[in-house]
């Protein structure tokens, strides 16, 4: 039976740990399993409860027992700490005894541990030197050391790693998080409020002398002593992290257990799989007993082609001008095919519709105004069971048009056979593209091109 969550946003409670910093954290729904998320380098607790996609995270995983949030030291509530030259190990250890004063506070014996990115590493590090207080642990495009080094090739270079530093100290505070997924990124609305969860987050210099002396953190020697089981969460695209750094926690920790998944995973909220995966692994019933709604509809997703030549070509302000105005045709344009735009995904769109020969026309449609822009659109669109998930979607229908999308040439909108089937007698006319096979889905599918 799953536990009821309110819907309210809980209290933030304070703790004062020896050395007398105060530590901020938040217990929310009831049960006998308890679960404690640890997120990545910058959090806010109060901030989260302010986004719907990250409430409905957190409320799934409150819904199979009671959750535990904190903000670790120099985040959000909590109250500082000073990264000086060579303590970053230092501040891992001091954020897993943080762990253990906030467990106690919250009258928690033991608890599964889920962390997240930069989270997983003091998640282990508890796990490993208080076995008698974790359960279970969740590692969640997570990583034992952020550099390659020697035999360990899971981890970035210093170039990468470089980089990531610059962009992030240049851009901090402007919603930087969300770059990496240019789903999240494309939604100004969202982008704002990245900001600004950034800015009260974590302090901008405390933030980059963190990034500076990633160097030094290495959980590797701790990893076999890890006692509880263990889910390892990995996508195949990370940025954080290195793309072996989930198969080499999955190798050497007993017990563990590797999930793959395809595309991005730097921010912890945005692939609704993950939060399934561990709802699983911990115990809780499946999504479908859960209360979503499940429906038939038309998936359509566009997006400009050679975005980055024309950003180039145009410059920044007559490229924002172009992108206002293919919003505004886009927008009508669903709107005119009776359908619901989703989201704006970048440089395109998710749109559903209750109808596939609408879906295909609208796509279509939008073909060919944004190229009266001077720009080119391709489009897929599929036929499939989605989960409605408040203003959002979800499912591997969704997943499946977005690779069906990405098979489309300039000009070109692709379907898949079953669009075709649902569209006899419609007049639309179809070119078979023949047998793909499709990243991340499990079956190769039929796919075919609208006929101009």
């Amino acid at each position: 039976m799953l536990a009821r969550v309110t819907a309210e946003p809980p209290d933030t409670r304070f703790v004062v740990a020896p050395d007398g910093a105060h530590i901020a954290f938040q217990t929310i729904g009831a049960g006998e399993r308890d679960v404690v998320l640890v997120t990545d380098w910058a959090s806010s607790i109060d901030l989260m409860w302010e986004q719907p996609r990250i409430a409905r995270f957190l409320s799934r995983l409150a819904s199979i027992g009671r959750l535990i949030l904190l903000d670790k030291r120099g985040n959000g509530a909590s109250d500082g700490l000073s990264f000086g030259r060579g303590e970053f190990g230092g501040a891992i250890e001091q954020a897993s005894d943080d762990l253990l004063v906030v467990l106690d506070a919250a009258e928690c014996e033991r608890a599964d541990m889920v962390g997240s990115s930069f989270g997983g590493l003091p998640a282990l590090l508890f796990a490993a030197t208080h076995p008698e207080r974790c359960d279970r642990l969740v590692l969640q495009d997570s990583c034992a050391r952020f550099l390659c080094e020697g035999d360990y090739d899971g981890g970035l270079s210093e170039e990468a790693l470089g980089a990531i530093v610059g962009a992030v100290g240049r851009l901090w505070g402007t919603g930087v998080t969300l770059s990496t997924h240019p789903e999240l990124y494309g939604d100004a609305a969202l982008r704002r409020w990245a900001g600004r969860y950034e800015r009260l987050a974590i302090d901008r210099t405390l933030m980059l002398q963190a990034w500076q002396q990633m160097t030094e953190i290495d959980v590797r020697p701790v990893l076999p002593s890890i006692q509880a089981s263990t889910l390892v969460i990995a996508h195949d695209q990370p940025s954080l992290v290195g793309r072996g750094a989930g198969g080499y926690l999955a190798e050497r920790i007993p017990t563990a257990e590797l999930v793959e998944l395809d595309g991005v995973g730097d921010v912890f909220w945005a692939d609704e799989r993950v939060v399934e995966h561990i709802v699983r692994f911990l115990g809780g019933e499946s999504d479908d007993a859960a209360s979503e709604d499940r429906v038939l509809a038309t998936i359509v997703f566009t997006d400009l082609v050679a975005s980055t030549p024309k950003l180039a070509e145009l410059g920044d302000r007559r490229w924002k001008e172009l992108l206002d105005e293919h919003d505004a045709r886009t927008e009508r344009l669903v709107s005119r095919f009776r359908g619901r735009l989703v989201q704006r995904t970048g440089d395109g769109l998710l749109a559903t519709f209750d109808g596939p020969a609408r879906g295909v026309r609208c796509a279509q449609a939008i073909c060919d105004e944004v190229g009266g822009l001077g720009v080119e659109v391709r489009s897929g669109v599929h036929v499939g069971e989605i989960e409605l998930r408040g203003e959002h979607i979800g499912g591997i229908a969704v997943h499946l048009a977005a690779r069906v999308m990405a098979e489309a040439e300039a000009g070109e909108v692709v379907v898949t056979r079953t669009v075709k089937d649902l569209t006899a007698g419609s007049g639309l006319a179809f070119e078979d593209r023949g047998l793909h096979e499709l990243k991340g889905i499990p079956e190769p599918w039929q796919l075919l091109a609208l006929a101009s």
